[in-house]
């Protein structure tokens, strides 16, 4: 959670009339404070010391409150001066020529004090206003770059404006049903919510009426800029008109400058994304055709010539030969099924449906696919050793089809023993399948190791590619494991570190 930022506490420059009644309530407590002490003493006390008392008064109050309070406690320490030491005494009259010229020296040395001190004062306020400003610019940039969605961008605007502005901020959002007040917002009145809905069909900024008048007292940006805008952010400009209150208006605009950057970076990533798709799906679908005559073109061969050669010579031909001809078509039909099997569920991956994720028992899915596997390959190796593992989200059919895929591709190219494990690794679930082979060729274990779904060959098949298609689809991976022998594991979260509460 990124800092709010507030101003600290001190004056900031402004007119006379501006200033706060703290201030002015201070400043007359210090030269109550001064004549307190100097009018006792008037028996005893001579008038320089007075005079010094006084545009000391003066002088803090300048340095603490700045120009207007020197120069009005300039006035008030004159009027005290005159009004107890100067004769005739309490009036506000000088009765000699010299009284009138000391008076005149007191008030140019009093105002010329309370000038320099208070212009002093006001470069330091400024200059820490300007640090608050750049300092709230800074963490604005830094919030809105790291900003991924479209809630944390007007969360952060609304935020640093707030602080900018010094007053609440209005940040409101068309949807279907007209302007809405975003969360953490001002509710807007009737007069703002017109203004921001102007703002938003003009497509420029809608400037608040002045004092008196009737309309919304906010300042209106549509977020983006321009006609099409589904965002409006209304604040209240400083009462002050001075360079400081400009320079924070000229932050404002920054702030909703970098906004609008924010959200186009958002949008061209939503756009990157779905082009990606689009080219991922479309390299599945030139990979699916590719892979058509490869692995469509044996087994139907197969079948064609011992259904023709049976059919022709069937009477010439021994038993043992028939039976052989038709164990090929046997074995070739069920390699055809199991082909067309994997052509639906790369259709499936293709055509970027979802799936619906629940809890499962990843153990259970893998002894449903060495089962599977078993009586597929009867001949085949297999075996398990599943301990009780927790449960994952996923759906438990797509999960055996990637165990009894891996097992298929392992009896396939390593023909031996098949071992099936599994293991806790933190909040994950590794399910492996593991032969006694040669090993993954290299472009097989790199090709795992990215987010693409074909692997560039002609003739690689489809089994791979859907194990990997269905591990992202339930928000795991494929890995290659280094060891004796191809070792592949399927790699999926705990549903309890996707925050489902399990029994």
């Amino acid at each position: 959670m990124e800092p709010v930022f507030v101003t600290p506490p001190g004056p900031r420059p402004a007119g006379p009339l501006s200033k706060r009644p703290g201030q002015i309530l201070a400043a007359a407590l210090v030269l109550i404070l001064v004549t307190a002490i100097v009018v006792p003493s008037r028996g005893w006390m001579s008038e320089i010391i007075a005079l010094l008392l006084l545009l000391m008064a003066v002088l803090v109050n300048a340095a603490a409150f700045g120009f207007w309070s020197g120069f009005g406690s300039a006035l008030v320490a004159l009027a005290v001066f005159n009004f107890f030491f100067i004769e005739p005494h309490f009036s506000l009259v000088a009765a000699r020529p010299q009284d009138m010229v000391v008076l005149l020296a007191f008030l140019a040395a009093a105002g010329l004090t309370g000038f320099l001190a208070g212009r002093m004062r006001e470069q330091v306020d400024s200059a820490r206003d300007r640090a608050l400003v750049l300092e709230v610019l800074s963490s604005a940039s830094g919030a809105l770059s790291r900003a991924t969605s479209e809630e944390q961008i007007l969360e952060a605007v609304i935020r640093h404006i707030a602080t900018l502005s010094e007053a609440p901020v209005a940040a409101l959002s068309r949807n279907s049903d007209g302007l809405r007040p975003i969360p953490g917002s001002l509710v807007p009145r009737p007069a703002d919510l017109q203004a921001a809905e102007q703002a938003l069909a003009r497509g420029r900024v809608e400037i608040a009426i002045a004092d008196g008048w009737t309309g919304s007292h906010l300042t209106f940006h549509p977020l983006p800029l321009g006609t099409g805008a589904s965002h409006a952010i209304g604040h209240r400009l400083p009462e002050a008109v001075d360079r400081d209150s400009v320079y924070r208006e000229q932050a404002i605009d920054t702030v909703l400058h970098q906004a609008e950057a924010a959200l186009e970076r958002l949008e061209l990533g939503r756009k990157a994304n779905t082009e990606r798709e689009i080219s991922d799906r479309q390299a599945l679908r030139a990979a699916l055709l590719s892979s058509l005559s490869h692995d469509l073109r044996t087994p139907l061969a197969t079948i064609l010539g011992s259904v023709t050669t049976l059919r022709d010579l069937r009477d010439g031909l021994p038993p043992e030969a028939q039976e052989d001809l038709l164990g090929a078509i046997s074995e070739e039909a069920g390699r055809l099924a199991r082909y067309v099997e994997n052509l639906l569920q790369m259709t499936r991956l293709v055509a970027g449906s979802s799936v619906t994720l629940h809890p499962v028992a990843p153990g259970d899915c893998a002894r449903a696919a060495v089962s599977r596997a078993l009586r597929a390959f009867p001949d085949a190796k297999i075996s398990a050793d599943l301990p009780e593992l927790p449960l994952v989200m996923a759906e438990a059919g797509l999960v055996e089809q990637v165990i009894f895929s891996l097992i298929e591709n392992a009896r396939h190219y390593a023909p031996g023993p098949i071992l099936v494990t599994g293991a806790t690794d933190g909040d994950l679930i590794r399910l492996e399948v593991q032969d006694q082979g040669q090993g993954l060729p290299a472009p097989v274990t790199q090709w795992l190791a990215t987010p693409d779904l074909t692997r560039g060959e002609e003739k690689s098949g489809l089994g791979l590619p859907i194990c990997k298609g269905i591990a992202q689809l339930l928000g795991g991976r494929l890995e290659a494991v280094a060891g004796p022998g191809a070792r592949l594991a399927l790699i999926l979260p705990t549903a309890q570190s996707a925050g489902v509460q399990t029994i």
